[in-house]
Order: structure tokens, then C-alpha cells, then sequence
């Protein structure tokens, strides 16, 4: 009887190891082997099969393999803190909470260390609605545990979320070892914090609980949102427009930067009435939410109104957020690429912006100019009827010609410190018939002698450009209402006329002469008037200055000027020695050009130059690599005198040397190995 007893109980044991390896087919146990096997071994098959089963949420065997393995382990005096913390957490999953905490006070009894007990027991007296005694043991398990465990982090996490619980107004206090921002003024990090774009603040947001409470706690951080991605890649492709690798390169990195409609909730939500800026990004979809939380805004704060290219809004909304948001005190207003504006609304914005500063309505062909000079004529008061207007953007504009025409008689703009009159998509000059009546009126009119005399940047991109994509578009006398109206004049600081082949030379000489002393930044590309004989004249220049005085350029881009050779470009370089930018790519640029940019490098008393672009010119290895090698000297010299980071001292960011014949690879290595250490991004492409 004693042996079928025994048989019997045998069987149970193996219907349940059968039962388990049914369950977890990948476990089994080796029934012949468990009678040799040591006790905790056994302790730890019976762990083994409750975990799977607690993984596999099957908690009723689980239970049933940790109370086999308790058992075990009492029996055979073992004592191991594990397995009571692995069953009081299923006991904790079925809800028998009082169960629960004995097996936690078992563990702490058998390791008061182990951060897991103390976990448990937090956890059930905060499930039976007592959070004070769950803070309580926590506290105690803080006090008692080294926080070197693994769970001490996690204690610490309960704890803020536990007095959260208790007191909704309380703000997580972080580690002040680690963390600057709690160790500083609540105002300094405000100061901090507005630095940042909308995405790194939403990046910030994530950081930890402590910088959460703090950026959503000040509405004043929301109050200027800005959206746009910059990097140094952005950086460089605005300071020189006409490169077009970086065009290239910025496309790839910019990917999809489509703005979700919930971001901008949130943004127009927690800037409350602090909000300066209105910032529609492009391509941006609104909501009915966003729009209830975008006019529960008081008018009288805004500033800025920026709606960008390609933002989804019927004609009714844009009517009603333009409306909403127009207020006196509004500065800037940019609605550029917009079919939606038409005459009514430059009427409005007339009306209830007197002090209107800058307006950018590129691409609205919608917008007429006659209606313009009305619109601020209208609304003008002053003696010299002159509007407060100092940055104007009409890109891509069919108005373009009127607008100059009707400025050289009408003095309504002549405040103008900013002009852009850019032509980068010619077909926006197809629904003009003809501009010769224009032309007629123009030679009628008694025309100002200077109609922005005010004016220090000029953007006419394509307005000289050789090509036209339409046939009604006459662009030679658009072209030459530039020269006409004399807009580039004495004063002129920076001027940018990208793709100016259809400029003569005679021109082109007058308006440079005019404005070479004062000019910080010349971008003139593709300009086969630009000869040798007028690069000298431009050097040498002893109307407005002697022969010593150097030039107050910058940014100089001179690319596919091939009419220049490489003496007169030696001699507009030489006279330049505060560059910072230089694009001389496709031109006769030689080893002399490229010298004089060494000296310039090793002179002290500049800003050094930074971008230097030499791709398909006659410079060879040698003189690139002395270039390398000044730049080099230089950027220890100021590290060895305290500029350590590269963000605070000077530094070569783009050397581009694609392309010319006479560098060879051996050159380019040693360039690539002088300038790494700046990190200097080497463009170079040698042949073979």
C-alpha cells in the first residue's frame, strides 16, 4: 500500500509537470534526474515555471508553481527573498491584497534591502486607496536600501508620482547634482528657455519632470513660436544662395517638416494670452480646435503675423485669422505665396497697421499696385506722405515693373531700408499683355531723382536673367527699369543679383561704381558684363576712395563670371581682407587668388574667412595646401589663447575645391588632415 501510495503520488507530480509543459512547451522537467538533483535546484524549477507562466499573464499557475516553490525552500531551510517578492506580485495581480503584503514583509524580513518588497507593499497600500502609508514605506525603503540597487531609481520615480497624487501642485524635484536648471533662478531658466526654437522646447519637455513643469508653467516661452529647422547646413545655404550643393544637401536633410495641427494647438494653447507671434507654417491644415484656440487671443499683443507658403485655409478663414489678428501695434506681416490676398485685405492692413514695418507678399498676384498706392495713400497724414514701411517683399511678383514705376513718382515707400524684387519663376509674368504703356507713362512722369534713398539691401535675382519662359513677358525693360530708377545707388550695404546675364557692362559699371565703397556683401553670378576692364576699375576706383583704402566687403560671389580674369579678380580679392564668404567657383580664379586668401587668414585683426568655394578653377595642390596650413595655424593660435570650443572661436566651414585639374589626391589628404581638426567640411573630386 505504502508503495501504491507513493506510485500515486509520483503520478500527480507528473500530470503536473505534464499540465506546465503544456502550458510553456519549451520547459520541461527530467523526472529521473530531480530525485538527484540538489533542493534549490528544484526551488529554482518551480521559480523558473511560475515566471513563464507570470510572463504568459496566466497567474493562477503561476501562483500554483510559487507557492510549490515556497514550500520547497521552507522545507528545506532555504531562504531566498526571491521567490515571496515573485508571489506576492501575482498575488498583488489577482487582488488579494492582504496576502500580498505578508509575502513583501517575508522578503524584507529575509533581505530588508531588496528594493523590489518595498515596491510591492507601496504598490498594494496605494491600490487600496491609502497613497500616505505607500508613501510612508517608500520613504522608509529610501532610507533603508544603498542606492547603488538597481531598484533605487525606481523607488524614487514612485515617490514623486505618489506625493503628485497627493498634492496635484507639486513639482518633482530632481537630482540637484546633475541637473543645472534646478540649481538656477526660475528666471534665469526662463531666459534660457526662450532661446530655443518650438522643437527644441518640445524636445526639452521630455527631458525630465523638473524642465516639463517649467516650460509648461511659462506661457511667455510659447509667445514667439518658430518652427524652422536651422543647422549649419541652412546657415550657410542662406549666406550663400547660389550654391546649390547646399541646396542639394539641405533637401535631403530637411525631409518631411509638415508641422501636425495638434503641435500647434498646443502652442497657441499653453501661450495663453502671452502670445507676440502667429506663425501658420506652410503647408499647415488648421482645425476647428486650433481655430477656437487661436481667437481665444486678445488682438492688442500680437506683433508678428506669419502665414506660410502653402497653408490650407479656405478663403473665409484666412479673411477671419487676418481680421482677428490685426492690431496696431502688428510690425511684420508675411503672406508670401498666398492666392488668398487680394486688394481688400492690403486695404485692411493699411487701415489697422499705420505702424506696419515689414510686409513680404511675394507670389500674391491677387495683389494689384495701383490698389497698393491707394490702399497707403489713403491712410497717410503726414506732410512728406511717406508710410513707415522699411522691408518690403515682392518675389515672384507681376506687379514688379508698376511698383517702380509708380515709386519714382509717388513718394508712399521711399522709407524702404529692404527691397526683394527677385524673379524665380518668370511665368508669373504671363497674364501681362504688354508693359509698353507702362513705359510710355514712365517717360511722362517727372520721376524722383532717387525713390529709396534709405534703401541698403537689394534683392533682384533674375531680374537680369537671359532667359524668359514667357513670350508676352518684355524683361529687357524690366531689366532696364532697374538701372532707370537707379535702385542701386551710394548707401547700398548689400546687393544680390544671381543670374545677371543680360546686364551690359556699361550699366553694370555705373550702378557698381556707385555703391563699391559701401558695399558688405556683392553677389553677382553668371554676368558676362562683368569684364576684366570693369573688375580693375572697381579695384582701383579713385572716385570714392584712394587706392589704400580697403574695401568694406564680406561675402563676395562672383561664380560664372567667366568674363574676368584672374589679375582683375587678384586685384578685387586683395582689396577685400575682412571676407568671411567667397564663392569665385567657375571663374579664372587662380594660385594668386588663393594666396592672397592665405595672407588674409593670417592676419589677426579680422573675422577670417570662412567659406571659401574654388570648385572648377586653376588652383593647384600646392597653394591649397598652404591655405590648409594657415587656416590650421590660425586655429590653434586661438585655441592656445582661450577659444578651446569651436563654437566660440573661429573656424573654416566649407572648403570647396571640386573639379580643378590641378589638385591632385595626395594634396587633397594632407588638406582633408590640416582642416579636421576644426571640422571643415572638404569638398574635393580629383580625377583617376
Amino acid at each position: 500500500m505504502f508503495v501504491a501510495g507513493k506510485k500515486r503520488k509520483l503520478g500527480s507530480l507528473g500530470a503536473s509537470k505534464a499540465t506546465a509543459t503544456t502550458v510553456t512547451p519549451a520547459t520541461s522537467i527530467n523526472t529521473s534526474e530531480s530525485g538527484g538533483s540538489s533542493d534549490a535546484s528544484v526551488v529554482d524549477r518551480w521559480y523558473a515555471l511560475g515566471t513563464e507562466n507570470f510572463r504568459s499573464k496566466q497567474y493562477r499557475n503561476a501562483l500554483d508553481y510559487f507557492n510549490r516553490s515556497v514550500a520547497a525552500a521552507k522545507n528545506e531551510g532555504i531562504r531566498d527573498a526571491k521567490v515571496y517578492e515573485a508571489r506576492a506580485l501575482t498575488l498583488y495581480k489577482l487582488k488579494e491584497y492582504s496576502r500580498a503584503m505578508d509575502d513583501a514583509k517575508d522578503a524584507i524580513r529575509i533581505n530588508p534591502h531588496s528594493a523590489i518588497a518595498y515596491s510591492h507593499m507601496a504598490n498594494v497600500m496605494a491600490a487600496t486607496g491609502k497613497p500616505q502609508e505607500a508613501l510612508e514605506i517608500v520613504d522608509r525603503g529610501l532610507l533603508t536600501i544603498d542606492p547603488q540597487v538597481s531598484g533605487y531609481r525606481h523607488m524614487q520615480a514612485m515617490r514623486e508620482s505618489l506625493m503628485k497624487k497627493l498634492d496635484p501642485s507639486y513639482v518633482p524635484q530632481e537630482c540637484t547634482d546633475s541637473d543645472p536648471v534646478v540649481r538656477l533662478p526660475v528666471d534665469i531658466c526662463v531666459v534660457a528657455f526662450s532661446l530655443l526654437d518650438t522643437r527644441s522646447l518640445f524636445a526639452c519637455r521630455s527631458v525630465c519632470r523638473r524642465w516639463l513643469a517649467l516650460v509648461d508653467s511659462n506661457p511667455v516661452l510659447w509667445a514667439r513660436p518658430c518652427f524652422s529647422i536651422s543647422n549649419p547646413v541652412s546657415d550657410l545655404a542662406q549666406q550663400l544662395p547660389a550654391y546649390q550643393k547646399l541646396r542639394r544637401t539641405l533637401r535631403l536633410l530637411a525631409g518631411s517638416d509638415r508641422v501636425p495641427d495638434r503641435v500647434l494647438c498646443y502652442v497657441l494653447t499653453s501661450s495663453r494670452e502671452a502670445l507676440r507671434s502667429l506663425v501658420i507654417p506652410e503647408a499647415a491644415e488648421l482645425s476647428s480646435r486650433t481655430l477656437d484656440a487661436l481667437f481665444a487671443h486678445k488682438r492688442p499683443l500680437l506683433e508678428n503675423i506669419n502665414i506660410g507658403r502653402g497653408a490650407k485655409l479656405s478663403a473665409s478663414v484666412f479673411g477671419r485669422v487676418l481680421n482677428h489678428c490685426l492690431a496696431a501695434n502688428v510690425s511684420t506681416i508675411h503672406v508670401p505665396y498666398n492666392a488668398l490676398v487680394t486688394d481688400s485685405h492690403i486695404a485692411a492692413i493699411a487701415r489697422s497697421v499705420p505702424q506696419l514695418r515689414s510686409l513680404d507678399i511675394s507670389g500674391c498676384a491677387g495683389v494689384r499696385m495701383r490698389p497698393l498706392f491707394r490702399a497707403w495713400n489713403a491712410t497717410l497724414t503726414d506732410a512728406h506722405r511717406v508710410t513707415c514701411l522699411e522691408r518690403l517683399y515682392l518675389c515672384d511678383h507681376p506687379g514688379i515693373p508698376e511698383f517702380l514705376v509708380y515709386s519714382c513718382k509717388h513718394r508712399h515707400f521711399s522709407n524702404l531700408r529692404v527691397l526683394h524684387l527677385a524673379i524665380r519663376d518668370q511665368s508669373v509674368y504671363a497674364g501681362i499683355s504688354s508693359i509698353a504703356p507702362l513705359m510710355r507713362y514712365f517717360e511722362r512722369i517727372e520721376a524722383v531723382d532717387v525713390p529709396f534713398p534709405k534703401l541698403y539691401e537689394l534683392n533682384i535675382d533674375g531680374i537680369w536673367d537671359a532667359t524668359t519662359s514667357s513670350n508676352r513677358f518684355e524683361s529687357q525693360h524690366t531689366s532696364g527699369l532697374i538701372l532707370q530708377t537707379r535702385l542701386i545707388n551710394v548707401g547700398l550695404r548689400r546687393l544680390s543679383a544671381l543670374d545677371a546675364a543680360a546686364v551690359g557692362s556699361i550699366p553694370l559699371l555705373a550702378s557698381l561704381q556707385r555703391c563699391i565703397s559701401t558695399l558688405q556683401q556683392l553677389h553677382l553670378t553668371r554676368a558676362s558684363g562683368l569684364s576684366s576692364e570693369i573688375m580693375q576699375v572697381l579695384a582701383q576706383d579713385t572716385t570714392h576712395m584712394s587706392n589704400s583704402s580697403p574695401l568694406s566687403l564680406t561675402s563676395l560671389d562672383l561664380s560664372g563670371c567667366v568674363g574676368a580674369s584672374a589679375h582683375s579678380l587678384w586685384m578685387v580679392v586683395r582689396r577685400c581682407p575682412n571676407l568671411v564668404h567667397v564663392n569665385l567657383s567657375q571663374t579664372a580664379a587662380d594660385n594668386s587668388v588663393l594666396s592672397c586668401l592665405t595672407e588674409f587668414v593670417d592676419l589677426a585683426d579680422n573675422d577670417g574667412l570662412q567659406v571659401v568655394i574654388l570648385d572648377t578653377t586653376d588652383i593647384t595642390g600646392a597653394a591649397a595646401r598652404d591655405f590648409a596650413a594657415a587656416c590650421d595655424r590660425r586655429f590653434r593660435r586661438l585655441r592656445r589663447d582661450g577659444f578651446g570650443a569651436l563654437e566660440s572661436g573661429w573656424r573654416l566651414r566649407l572648403f570647396d575645391m571640386d573639379n580643378c585639374t590641378g589638385i591632385g589626391s595626395d594634396a587633397v589628404s594632407v588638406v582633408r588632415d590640416l582642416l579636421s581638426a576644426m571640422g571643415t567640411r572638404v569638398s574635393a573630386s580629383v580625377s583617376g
